[in-house]
C-alpha cells in the first residue's frame, strides 16, 4: 500500500445529525461501529483515543470494561475490541474490502482516509481515526444475495452473528463490523502492511 494513495485530512467533527469533514458539512448515517457520509462516500471507524469504539446502545461503557469493573458475561470480548488501534481495524477492512469486490460480493474499496485531529460527541477529546471510501452499492445491479460459502471462498471469515449477511445491500456484503467482526484469512501480513502504511501517513 503506497501512501500516496491514501488521503490525509486534517480535521473531522461528528455530531449526531451530522459531520464536518475538512470544513465540509456532511450528513451522516450511523452505524454501531463506523459512521457513513453519503456525500464523499466514506466510511469512518468509530474511535476513542486511536482505539476501536462502539456506540451501540446495549454496548457496555467503555470505561468500566476496560478499568475491569465490568465482569458480565463477554466483558473480555469488549475490552479486546476497545483495545484494538483503529488503524489496524481500519486495515482489515480495507483488505477484506479488496477481497470482497475482486470476488463480485462487495462494493470497490477506493481509498483508504486517514484523519488526523478528530474529534466526536463521543471520543472524550481528540484523537486519530482512519476509513475507505467506498463506491454506493445502491447504485449496483441487484443480484442473489452473498452466499457464506461465497463470502468464505473469498477469503473472509464471517463475523460471529452472520450480520455480514444478513444486513446486505443489493446482495453485497457492506458492513464487516461487529464483537466478533469479520477478518480476512491468512491475511495477517496484508493487514499490517495497510496499518503501517496508515501511521506513516499520519505523520506530520
Amino acid at each position: 500500500m503506497d501512501v500516496e494513495r491514501i488521503e490525509v485530512i486534517d480535521r473531522m467533527r461528528l455530531w449526531p445529525s451530522h459531520a464536518v469533514l475538512a470544513g465540509r458539512i456532511c450528513r451522516v448515517k450511523w452505524g454501531a461501529w463506523a459512521v457513513y457520509l453519503p456525500g464523499p462516500q466514506v466510511k469512518i471507524m468509530h474511535a476513542v483515543a486511536g482505539k476501536q469504539h462502539c456506540i451501540y446502545h446495549k454496548a457496555p461503557r467503555r470505561e468500566e470494561v476496560l478499568g475491569g469493573f465490568d465482569r458480565r458475561e463477554g466483558a473480555e470480548d469488549w475490552a479486546r475490541v476497545f483495545s484494538t488501534p483503529v488503524l489496524r481495524r481500519a486495515a482489515e477492512n480495507w483488505v477484506m474490502f479488496d477481497r470482497l469486490h475482486a470476488a463480485g460480493i462487495g462494493p470497490e474499496p477506493m481509498g483508504l482516509v486517514a484523519i488526523r485531529d478528530y474529534r466526536s460527541f463521543f471520543s472524550r477529546g481528540r484523537g486519530i481515526t482512519a476509513g475507505l471510501r467506498l463506491a454506493d452499492l445502491t447504485k449496483y445491479p441487484e443480484k442473489a444475495p452473498t452466499t457464506e460459502a461465497e463470502l468464505r471462498a473469498a477469503g473472509i471469515i464471517p463475523d460471529r452473528s452472520r450480520a455480514s449477511l444478513r444486513e446486505q445491500i443489493r446482495g453485497y456484503v457492506s458492513d464487516l463490523n461487529n464483537l466478533h467482526g469479520a477478518m480476512p484469512e491468512e491475511g495477517e501480513a496484508e493487514v499490517a502492511a495497510v496499518e503501517a502504511a496508515l501511521a506513516r501517513a499520519l505523520v506530520p
